[in-house]
């Protein structure tokens, strides 16, 4: 991993502490961590997605589905049935990667219309309730520290675990390097990738949630610029768009990035519009550095 993808943080964060005192509260801080849960989340699925060799442009889409969901389904029923159909949408855009071989880009645009519509279907306007417990999961203490930062922990120590601790994760490696070799290797290469995109799908369920939760509502296009966040936090991270390569720590390092940059605007008055503006040069930055050449082959 490039020190820049370290370093890029942390520079921020020395830059906006010596320009802004608001800054550097405690109560900003927990801030920023609540504001960049969601993201790190779905971005964690993301990266896993790219390692393997592919892209998932649906995590947004499935994050307002989720929502929508929660907020119309039977409190009881609205987790899982969340749950379901991020199965479902994952293992959707899998088939119709390895099945079909339509393009990651292509497929997942696809999916990521079709679930965005279903969402606006079953929630047109912005509303809802919530269930309190969900509620109390997303915006309560412990110890002092707020509940976000067990969220981001708990997602940041998987995602870890399955790329560096259990077997699956050299296979993911290995096919986002050379596809070819791996199935040549004895990795079942189809149903690993399939693998991915369901992980990528759950992650971004589990994103939903969260942020439905933090907000209070449910929103059926609130998940719409998570699409481009992530895959620019990944990106930022040092995650090869060829496969292969890449790190937990790299999307961690990517998604404070644009965390702070998020905050650090909001803090000196700088108009919102122009941080969506910022994300799109970051992303094209992040991939113009990248080398053209295929992992491994």
């Amino acid at each position: 991993m490039s020190p820049i993808v370290l370093a890029l943080p942390v520079a921020l964060f020395v830059l906006l502490c010596l320009s802004s005192d608001t800054f550097r509260s405690l109560e900003n801080l927990a801030n920023v961590n609540s504001q960049i849960t969601a993201l790190m989340i779905a971005s964690l699925g993301q990266g896993i997605v790219a390692i393997s060799g592919g892209i998932d442009l649906s995590v947004g889409s499935v994050m307002s589905l989720t929502s929508a969901i929660l907020v119309t389904a039977d409190p009881a029923w609205g987790i899982p049935l969340a749950l379901a159909m991020g199965v479902c949408v994952g293992l959707i855009n899998g088939f119709g990667v390895t099945l079909f071989r339509v393009h990651p880009l292509v497929m997942t645009l696809a999916t990521m219309t079709f679930v965005q519509g279903v969402a606006l279907l079953l929630h047109p306007v912005p509303g809802g309730v919530v269930p309190g417990y969900l509620r109390t999961l997303a915006v309560s203490q412990v110890a002092g520290m707020p509940a976000a930062f067990f969220w981001c922990t708990a997602a940041i120590l998987l995602a870890w675990f399955l790329l560096t601790r259990s077997p699956l994760g050299p296979r993911i490696y290995a096919v986002g390097a050379n596809p070819v070799s791996a199935g040549r290797n004895g990795i079942a290469v189809m149903r690993l990738k399939v693998a991915c995109f369901v992980l990528c799908s759950l992650s971004a369920v589990i994103a939903g949630i969260f942020l439905t939760a933090r907000v209070g509502a449910g929103d059926a296009t609130m998940g719409a610029p998570y699409s481009l966040d992530t895959v620019t936090a990944m990106a930022l991270g040092g995650i090869q768009l060829a496969g292969g390569t890449g790190s937990v720590l790299g999307v961690v390092a990517g998604v404070i990035t644009l965390g702070l940059i998020s905050n650090g605007m909001n803090l000196l008055g700088v108009s919102p519009f122009l941080r969506a503006a910022l994300t799109g040069v970051l992303l094209l930055m992040a991939i113009g550095l990248q080398r053209r050449e295929a992992i491994g082959a």
